[in-house]
């Protein structure tokens, strides 16, 4: 109950700060979604990981497209994370395959 209503809260912070450009990069003062590229799905993917960890843990990664979706497998069934509804869950497993798969085009430097 804690997580979902975290993710709740995570989700009207960022409906009600809808007022800042959406058009910003990572590097823009009123960018929204920490260190995570801004690409279709950021959103989503910031909202839903950041609900239980920081999106550093998400940007550290380097896994497959199975190896998100496997991840995202085990969060739901070990760690009470509840499950991702379409459309959402498409949006998240193509942002972080993209993003953060194995050749880790996007890996945090700083």
């Amino acid at each position: 109950m804690i997580r979902v209503f975290r993710h709740l809260l995570c989700a009207a912070f960022l409906a009600a700060s809808a007022g800042v450009s959406p058009a910003g990069s990572a590097g823009d003062d009123d960018y929204e979604y920490g260190i995570l590229v801004d690409d279709a799905g950021v959103e989503e993917t910031f909202i839903y990981c950041t609900a239980c960890h920081s999106e550093r843990i998400v940007a550290q990664q380097g896994i497959t497209r199975d190896g998100w979706v496997e991840m995202l497998e085990w969060m739901v069934d070990e760690q009470e994370m509840e499950e991702i509804e379409e459309p959402d869950y498409t949006l998240v497993v193509d942002y972080l395959a993209k993003n953060y798969g194995v050749d880790r085009p996007n890996f945090p430097t700083n």
